[in-house]
């Protein structure tokens, strides 16, 4: 079913960024299960790095930080670079609409 999902986004013309960014998998250190779009917009809200293509991610539960290339979607640097650029974009325009600052 999740693969289907991902398919059905890919056919409507969402890029790779985009679903790499919703796809699940779990923190290397306490198991949660979350996406790198909800880590970036929950666990780093309000952090200014949050808005400079910033290469780690927060898990939500655990508050533990680790480079996006540690999870599974992600093989390299240039991906990550690319994923990196790809989220902050996504939450600097949602900040932008919702009113919000760049820092905490």
């Amino acid at each position: 079913m999740v693969d289907g999902f991902y398919e059905a986004m890919r056919s409507k013309g969402f890029s790779y960024n985009t679903t790499a960014s919703l796809k699940k998998f779990k923190c290397p250190y306490c198991g949660f299960e979350f996406s790198m779009i909800y880590a970036r917009t929950f666990a780093c809200q309000g952090c200014s790095e949050a808005w400079k293509n910033c290469p780690k991610l927060r898990c939500a539960k655990c508050d533990s930080e680790f480079p996006i290339t540690e999870t599974p979607q992600i093989h390299n640097e240039y991906q990550q670079r690319n994923i990196s650029e790809h989220i902050s974009r996504v939450v600097t325009k949602y900040n932008e609409d919702m009113g919000y600052k760049p820092n905490r």
